[in-house]
């Protein structure tokens, strides 16, 4: 039997995938989906008078006294704002916004971090070594060239490219530039073991049961060097914990960036919280639409539908009907998006007034029970979104559901007040994280500690101070 769909179910469904569509834009990207719609759609209009989103007054700015005079209670206030990113209560005008580029740190490839590492090892001609061989690591971190064929190509010795390939390997995240999997999982185990106590067992594992151990065949293994099966898995469940297959692939899932503590900021926030002119005033939440204006049907073309000859009305009413439908799910993207803002600053006004250590614990899925909405709805809305928030700091909206952001600053904590002559290793920081209730292996400390921007314990003690 064949499925028929009425003319309003089809609508409804349209509506509701454009919607979700335009929901996981960013504000950019939105602003390019309706500057071709624009020239398309000669239905399609931008109005730019200063319209209230919410209510459609007119206004003289933002947000709309007739909705502002609605709000009640001690929660922030919250108002769409017909701009790509602007300036809020107190940010300055429409045109000029403080959120200078030269306040947010440009993102730190995995050769610059390594390299600057590096440089404050060896000399200048050592440095342009290792910048030859950061060049040759493909994506995994690994360094398929040998290094006779680096010293031919550079006209140094060999040795001088061994020398610094050595220094690339243990640097940050160590086990980078090297030639396989195991000798990448070997570095690590050579670093670890610098500043802290190892398994016994796991390099005979490695170097002389490699095949077996990546077949998980640990019984073989414990038959072979003739010892107990729970000390062969006691060495894996060493490894899991304690290094990291790839390290390359790890650091970038990171996102790091110079300086802000690691985060990912970007240039144009999607939604900017500022503090109330007032004093003991509501929060003030700006967010953005990403127009300079608000869409609509051009109210004449659509009046004269009836008058045109039927040969043209088909295709006008097209036009009409797409631009009605973009228009309305840009209006349900902005309220959701809203409604998302308000909750969020709400539940996490501790964090956007104070510290990483004040963020709560919450996650997507609560988000949609209080919105009544499906979590893949938060999820589209969240991705690739970030606020500003009253300290002029700029973060990704996911950062609000991020359980692990006040484990990352007791570690930052613990670094700061280290001795400077005997930093503290991973492991060290692992146990002095147990009694503020934090239980992390040292691998997700080395993580957290790299998502910081943090050197490892090694080449702490040999920075110069500033």
């Amino acid at each position: 039997m064949e499925l028929v769909y009425l003319p309003d179910q089809r609508q409804v469904t349209v509506h509701l995938a454009q919607t979700m569509r335009l929901l996981e834009m960013s504000n950019a990207d939105l602003a390019v989906e309706v500057a071709q719609e624009l020239d398309a759609n000669p239905a399609l209009q931008l109005v730019k008078e200063r319209l209230c989103p919410h209510c459609g007054r007119r206004v003289r700015a933002l947000p709309c006294p007739a909705c502002l005079a609605k709000h009640s209670g001690d929660g922030p206030i919250v108002f769409l704002s017909p701009r790509l990113s602007g300036s809020g209560f107190t940010r300055g005008s429409d045109e000029e916004s403080d959120f200078s580029e030269d306040r947010i740190p440009q993102t730190e490839s995995l050769a610059e971090h390594l390299l600057r590492q590096v440089a404050c090892i060896v000399g200048e001609a050592e440095q342009r070594i290792a910048a030859n061989i950061l060049a040759r690591l493909d994506e995994r971190g690994l360094l398929t060239d040998r290094p006779a064929d680096i010293a031919v190509t550079l006209r140094v010795p060999v040795e001088a490219v061994i020398c610094v390939l050595g220094v690339i390997q243990r640097a940050d995240p160590s086990g980078v530039a090297t030639c396989d999997l195991r000798e990448s999982l070997l570095i690590q185990l050579e670093v670890l073991a610098e500043v802290g106590a190892v398994h016994p067992l796991i390099r005979r594992v490695l170097l002389e049961e490699w095949e077996p151990l990546v077949k998980r065949n640990y019984a073989a293994i414990a038959r072979r060097l003739g010892v107990a099966l729970d000390d062969v898995e006691e060495v894996v469940r060493f490894i899991r914990c304690n290094l990291t297959p790839y390290p390359a692939r790890a650091w970038q899932d990171t996102g790091r960036v110079v300086s802000y503590l690691g985060r990912s900021v970007y240039y144009q926030p999607d939604i900017a919280i500022s503090l109330n002119p007032c004093p003991g005033g509501p929060l003030i939440v700006e967010v953005f639409t990403g127009l300079a204006g608000v869409l609509r049907v051009d109210p004449v073309i659509k009046s004269g539908l009836a008058e045109m000859a039927e040969v043209d009305k088909v295709e006008w009413a097209e036009y009409i009907e797409r631009a009605g439908l973009l228009a309305k799910c840009v209006q349900q993207r902005g309220n959701t998006m809203r409604r998302i803002a308000e909750i969020i600053v709400v539940e996490q006004v501790a964090f956007v007034l104070g510290g990483d250590v004040d963020l709560k614990p919450l996650t997507r899925s609560v988000l949609a029970g209080r919105l009544c909405l499906h979590e893949s709805t938060v999820s589209r809305a969240v991705a690739n979104k970030t606020a500003a928030l009253p300290n002029g700091r700029i973060v990704p909206l996911s950062i609000f559901f991020d359980r692990s952001l006040a484990v990352r600053d007791a570690v930052q904590s613990i670094i700061r007040k280290e001795p400077r002559a005997a930093p503290f290793s991973d492991t060290q920081i692992v146990e002095l994280l147990k009694p503020q209730g934090y239980n992390v292996a040292r691998r997700t400390v080395a993580k957290y500690r790299q998502m910081l921007g943090i050197l490892p314990a090694n080449l702490r003690g040999r920075e110069v101070p500033a």
